[in-house]
């Protein structure tokens, strides 16, 4: 952590130093609305793509509960987040944890439990698989300490337990011990300082024990170190109780020590640490430093209550030179991948991501609108002001001062100079809208000088001045001859600008461009461009006369042809106010959005911004001036003036790519929507497949390297083969999602850029192919028809043969007609016979005078009657096979009703069951005895006679049950009845199973099968 603090500063501020270069800071703020869900981070780490990994606890799990947190890990890629599933710990509660670095593709992660011992994962980088290092999980108990360290790229171990030291080494999830050497005497508590690590050896220290010892980089032990490798300057050795951090300088090693304010510098010839005289100046500070790898920078951190302040400075032979200051909030986590140049502070809920650039662009005069500059000696340059006077600024050291201009003692409020002409007197003429004045080396107003005019913008072409009143007029002025004339005809003239090749004059206006020599003057209007809309002109040896527009073009004006020809277009259609060019042709604007540079040689073109030290981006007309001594360049905005040399600020090609962080689609081997993030996929991955049920993907992009991700933007767009797409932008942590895709193959192009750079890096690519739906295949188009085609020769062959057995069915039908007929013919005949036969016994029933014949007469009678009512059924039905259970008892009740003439009540609860007629003959004949027993023998003393019939099928059975309140009593010694007989008789025709209750009254039970 203390390696990653010095940064902070570094991006906490804007402020230029008494340097050369300026210090500049990026800042990008995420939380939980971009992505961020960590609220309480433990530790984070960049790793050798440039990813940033983050673990702590997951904002968004049981926020409000203390201790109940997920602890979760999520990778950055400098604009987007992607969580990352921790290893299975088997139910263990995290405490806290940490990453250690590796250098090959991959580094470890270790946790800290509640109940249980400290556990070691290695994390592969590239595929994103956490393995955990078994043996490291599994040592022994009598290993208590262990702390790792990097030494030459290889992840070291320090162990201890009650008497030894331990090195091993870390290999993936190999874990190698090396060395080992036992203590003095054994220690309860053997806890590790922190290593102190130099180029030959590493310095191990028990931190509350005289116990230290030399580890060489093979791991192995070579030396434990006593009082006599430990001397003060005045030679007394002694045992150290506390090792600072090393530093180098001029290739030797060293190191504080406890209180000594001296340095001590290790001797290598004799295994010494030896204090070195007159090396405290800086104390206080140097004993707490941390430094660069190349120790040319250091930092300190210091606390202050809930703040924490940090201190930046370059380091020199013990002498450090203060850069910055800034003060983060204490306890916060820091991270950054380059030392100097980026940082990440997570804070709570947020993570706050710093950019530090160092830049060779200078401010002066911040917040007061430039108009005119010229230099007055080496580094030293005066620039008139639209609004606050004239100002002499010193570009070497930094230092700005006004300059009071004097008319005897009184104080001149010169504003809106258009330009500053020096005299080879070294005298100065500056001018406003109504004066010339010319003010001699101490900036006082030479009295006999002074003459009036009437115009604010000013040119000088050898002894003459030339001004022009924007609202029409231009005049002259002969320095030599002291007069001031106007030029004729030139009333309607409003000049925007002037300039000059020396010989002629050239001037922008509202009437086109003019063109004045030897008192005869010309303007030009041109089809091209709107006169209107011209707004600065100059004169450039290497490109002639070039004229901008408010709309950010540059013309070339041909003075032989009179004619404008483009030659360059702003892409941000930003107005051009100023162009000067350097000493290697190229060409520098001063536009509305930065300043500009343009190689018309390598058509590279660059714009620079707040980004890269420009203070103002909105640039101020007649204020771009260039040093023609030493090439540098001045160019003024509403808000200061910035200057620069250009073989200092150009860029050198940045080493670094856009590319995918993200790929998100279907995967139909597993069956789910998958967010694929890994580094193996990403740079192994040119082509993806859509399943035609989910024709989406999504993706995300950054640049990992040595640029700022939020600066980049990115424009996209997807081809096919029948269309070419427009290019498309979008910025930072935006996602480029595509949804329903027409099936075919497809091209995501992507690029990036910044405002200073049109392209950053290689065209990135990703082939999509999207599947036709399965119907829409050719291979399902001719299978398709091949189906119809036998469709149609099948339906035409079953069309013959249905007409063949057409003819057939027309002759089975016509014989099933006539058998049904003959059918329903039988029944009907039998149904009449028995009705005769009925008819019969009833004849004979009235005829005869024996009571007990006429009795089994009306039985006999009653059971045909039955049979009869089955045929009738049967006859008046379409269906021959099957009998209504319903229909069939509601006839025999009405029957036996107009039968018996007492007053018996039926209460028939009966379901829609049909019987076959196999059932229903037997059932009826059943029913038949059971009604007329009870109107025969069941009711001589019942008031209210009932009888109940209940049938309903139930899963697989019927259900009979038979009820009368009758006093019918059945007499054991008296002989079964014809008419219980019948009743076990059909019982077992239908299989059934039979059961009568025949106490107070008469209840019959009867469960029999639905099958056949």
């Amino acid at each position: 952590m203390k390696k990653s603090l010095f940064i902070v500063f570094l991006f906490s501020t804007m402020l230029w130093s008494q340097q050369e270069s300026a210090v500049l800071t990026s800042k990008k703020t995420f939380s939980s609305a971009n992505g961020y869900l960590i609220s309480n981070p433990y530790h984070s780490i960049y790793d050798t793509n440039g990813w940033l990994w983050i673990l702590g606890e997951n904002k968004l799990s049981n926020e409000f509960i203390y201790g109940e947190q997920e602890i979760m890990i999520q990778r950055f890629d400098g604009a987007n987040f992607f969580k990352l599933r921790l290893p299975d710990i088997s139910g263990k509660k995290i405490t806290n944890g940490h990453f250690l670095k590796q250098q090959n593709k991959g580094f470890y992660l270790k946790l800290y439990y509640q109940s249980a011992r400290a556990e070691l994962f290695y994390i592969n980088t590239e595929s994103l698989e956490i393995q955990p290092v078994e043996a490291y999980n599994t040592l022994d108990q009598k290993y208590i300490i262990s702390q790792a360290h990097q030494d030459n790229g290889l992840t070291r171990l320090i162990l201890t337990s009650e008497g030894k030291f331990y090195s091993a080494e870390l290999d993936k999830v190999k874990l190698t011990f090396i060395d080992s050497i036992p203590f003095d005497k054994p220690v309860t508590d053997p806890f590790i300082a922190d290593p102190v690590i130099t180029d030959e050896f590493t310095l191990i220290k028990l931190l509350f024990e005289k116990e230290i010892y030399l580890l060489n980089k093979k791991g192995k032990f070579t030396k434990k170190l006593t009082e006599n490798n430990f001397e003060t300057k005045s030679g007394i050795h002694f045992y150290p109780t506390e090792l600072h951090p090393s530093f180098k300088v001029d290739d030797a090693f060293y190191t504080y020590i406890d209180d000594y304010q001296n340095a001590f510098k290790f001797d290598k010839a004799n295994t010494k640490f030896v204090e070195i005289p007159f090396t405290d100046k800086f104390y206080s500070k140097n004993k707490t430093l941390e430094f660069s790898p190349d120790f040319k920078q250091a930092y300190s951190t210091e606390i202050f209550s809930d703040n924490m302040e940090i201190e930046l400075y370059r380091f020199k032979n013990f002498q450090k030179e203060l850069l910055t200051r800034i003060e983060v909030k204490n306890f916060s986590e820091i991270a950054y991948r380059e030392f100097g140049k980026d940082l990440v502070v997570l804070n709570g809920n947020t993570l706050e991501s710093y950019s530090f650039i160092e830049t060779k662009i200078k401010t002066f005069l911040k917040g007061k609108s430039i108009r005119t500059i010229r230099k007055l000696n080496e580094n030293k340059y005066i620039v008139a002001t639209d609004a606050e006077g004239f100002y002499k600024i010193d570009v070497k050291e930094n230092t700005e001062e006004r300059i009071k201009i004097l008319e005897d003692t009184t104080e001149l409020a010169i504003n809106y100079s258009r330009d500053i002409f020096i005299g080879k007197d070294n005298t100065f003429i500056i001018g406003d809208s109504d004066d010339l004045y010319t003010l001699d080396l101490n900036f006082k107003v030479i009295q006999d000088k002074t003459v009036k005019i009437h115009g604010e913008e000013i040119i000088k072409i050898k002894d003459t001045l030339f001004t022009a009143d924007q609202r029409g007029v231009i005049s002259k002025y002969n320095i030599n001859e002291k007069r001031y004339t106007k030029i004729t005809n030139t009333d309607a003239i409003q000049v925007k600008e002037f300039t000059t090749d020396g010989t002629r004059l050239y001037a922008t206006s509202f009437q086109g461009i003019f063109e004045y020599e030897n008192g005869t003057f010309n303007t030009y209007e041109f089809e091209n461009v709107e006169t209107d809309d011209l707004l600065s002109i100059n004169y450039l040896e290497d490109y002639g006369v070039l004229v901008s527009t408010k709309f950010g073009e540059i013309y070339s004006f041909d003075t032989t042809t009179k004619e404008l020809t483009l030659f360059y277009e702003d892409e941000l259609k930003a107005s051009i106010v100023g162009m000067i060019a350097d000493d290697t042709g190229t060409l520098w604007l001063n536009t509305y959005a930065g300043i500009v540079s343009v190689n018309p040689t390598s058509k590279k073109i660059a714009r620079y911004t707040t980004e890269d030290g420009v203070y103002e981006l909105e640039g101020n007309r007649f204020s771009t001036y260039k040093d023609e001594q030493d090439g540098s360049i001045l160019m003024g905005s509403f808000k200061g003036l910035s200057y620069f040399k250009p073989d200092e600020i150009v860029e050198t090609d940045t080493n670094v790519q856009p590319q995918f962080t993200s790929i998100s689609f279907f995967n139909s081997e597993n069956d789910r929507w998958t967010v694929n993030a890994s580094p193996d996929f990403l740079n192994n991955t040119s082509e993806i497949v859509l399943p035609a049920e989910y024709r989406r993907f999504s993706a995300t992009l950054s640049v990992l390297g040595e640029i700022v991700p939020q600066d980049i933007k990115y424009r996209f767009r997807l081809l096919n083969s029948e269309s070419d797409s427009d290019w498309f932008t979008t910025y930072p942590g935006r996602e480029l999602l595509y949804a329903n895709l027409a099936a075919g193959t497809y091209t995501l192009e992507v690029e990036a850029f910044s405002p200073s750079q049109p392209k950053i890096g290689e065209r990135v690519a990703l082939k999509i192919i999207s599947k036709e739906v399965f119907y829409k295949t050719w291979w399902f188009i001719l299978l398709l028809l091949g189906f119809v085609s036998l469709s149609v020769v099948y339906l035409f062959y079953q069309y013959r043969i249905k007409q063949v057995l057409f003819a057939k069915n027309e002759m089975a039908l016509n014989e099933a007609n006539i058998k049904n007929t003959m059918m329903l013919e039988i029944h009907h005949r039998i149904k009449n016979n028995l009705q005769i036969v009925s008819g019969l016994l009833g004849l004979q029933i009235a005829k005869s005078k024996n009571e007990e014949l006429k009795l089994k007469l009306q039985d006999s009678q009653s059971r045909i009657e039955s049979i009869a009512g089955i045929h009738n059924l049967l006859y008046h039905t379409s269906n021959q096979d099957f009998i209504s259970v319903k229909e069939n008892i509601e006839n025999s009740v009405t029957y036996y009703q107009k039968l018996f003439l007492d007053n018996v009540s039926y209460q028939l609860d009966i379901d829609a069951s049909l019987l076959s007629v196999k059932k229903a003959t037997p059932f009826s004949l059943l029913l038949n005895e059971l009604i007329n027993n009870s109107n025969k023998h069941a009711f001589t003393e019942i008031e209210h006679p009932v009888i109940s019939i209940y049938f309903k099928k139930q899963d697989k059975t019927y259900v009979f049950e038979y009820f009368d309140n009758g006093n019918f009593k059945k007499q054991e010694n008296k002989k079964v009845s014809m008419g219980m007989k019948i009743i076990e008789m059909m019982s077992k025709q239908l299989k059934g199973d039979l059961k009568i209750e025949n106490t107070s009254n008469f209840k019959l039970t009867l469960l029999f099968s639905t099958n056949e």
